[in-house]
């Protein structure tokens, strides 16, 4: 099997976009609030999780040799285990914190509908189960297929759930029941991406590249503001995740082609993309107590410190468990 160079720009880049997680979910509380900041800060995170599924893809695509059924069996192992072992716990903690007799919890945290949604897929580790179909969906294609067909079926596909969820007034968490399969065909046509990119480099030029980052950012942050602070309609939530398959591939393609430069493994950015699976698992566990310690009081800023506090902490505990042989395999 041919593996895959390791590039600082990518971990720098799954270092920037595991930040823009955590700030996303610290969001939440204080944008359903009524923040108006939260909510345009909530829409600048949607390049994240396409820009992870870009990776997932350009990694896949670089290991020439690995059979299909090898590269899933090994990416199950490392996606489902800390799934099984983390899941079940954030499950059961709002069904805990009411027993204790805690206070009130954000809005969709109600214990019951909670553990369906996360045993269903969803919840804070939505991504875990989500990659691995994503992957699975694109493994039949990798070794005999080298065009487009899988990202445009991706996208076809989300297009035509969109405008379901459009045609009955939902957003895609509605139409996907609180979990997040609805968004799924999109990863697809990221993977693709992804996988694209790394056996032929994209030939758009950087600027291109950067502004449409950029752009596709500012919009997304812009369409939640009108959602959430301005009272738009539930399915205007489409279009935010569509704007960011956008941005990530482009900030893949950005990362992909980036010289290397002498000390861009060794900022925090970098550690924390190089160990960014535990900083997702692990992150619920340090945010969660510094939510219902701010209970939406603060705003964003409020959102910018218990984000910078959960990354810290969550990448040292990251790092020392890789250390540890059983840890390392949950993390």
């Amino acid at each position: 099997m041919t593996r895959a160079v390791r590039r600082p720009a990518l971990d720098v880049l799954k270092g920037a976009a595991i930040v823009f997680v955590v700030l996303n979910h610290a969001l939440v509380w204080p944008m359903r609030s009524g923040d108006q900041a939260s909510a345009l800060l909530y829409g600048t995170a949607f390049w994240t999780v396409a820009a992870y599924t870009a990776v997932a893809g350009w990694v896949r695509g670089t290991r020439v040799s690995e059979p299909s059924g090898a590269a899933l069996a090994r990416r199950a192992r490392q996606l489902l285990t800390p799934w099984v072992f983390w899941a079940p716990l954030y499950a059961a903690a709002p069904l805990v914190w009411r027993l204790i007799g805690g206070g009130e919890l954000p809005i969709g945290f109600a214990p019951r509908e909670w553990f369906v949604a996360v045993a269903l897929g969803g919840g804070p580790l939505w991504f875990l189960p989500v990659l691995l179909v994503v992957q699975a969906v694109c493994e039949p294609w990798v070794e005999r297929h080298d065009g487009w067909a899988p990202a445009l079926l991706g996208v076809g596909a989300y297009g035509a759930l969109a405008a379901l969820g459009v045609a009955r007034g939902e957003g895609p968490l509605a139409l996907g029941s609180g979990t997040f399969w609805a968004v799924a065909p999109l990863y697809v046509a990221a993977f693709w991406c992804g996988v694209r990119f790394a056996r032929r480099p994209a030939s758009i030029g950087q600027g291109a590249l950067a502004w449409t980052a950029a752009v596709t950012t500012l919009a997304s942050g812009a369409v939640t503001y009108a959602r959430y602070a301005a009272g738009g309609p539930h399915w205007l939530m489409w279009v935010p995740y569509a704007l960011g398959l956008a941005g990530g591939c482009a900030l893949l393609a950005l990362a992909a082609g980036a010289s290397a430069a002498p000390d861009a493994g060794r900022g925090l950015l970098a550690r924390a993309g190089r160990v960014s699976l535990g900083v997702y698992v692990l992150h619920p566990a340090f945010l969660a107590p510094a939510e219902l310690v701010l209970h939406g009081r603060g705003g964003a800023m409020g959102a910018l410190v218990a984000t910078a506090l959960t990354v810290v902490l969550a990448v040292v505990v990251a790092e020392w468990a890789r250390r540890r042989p059983v840890l390392c395999r949950v993390m």
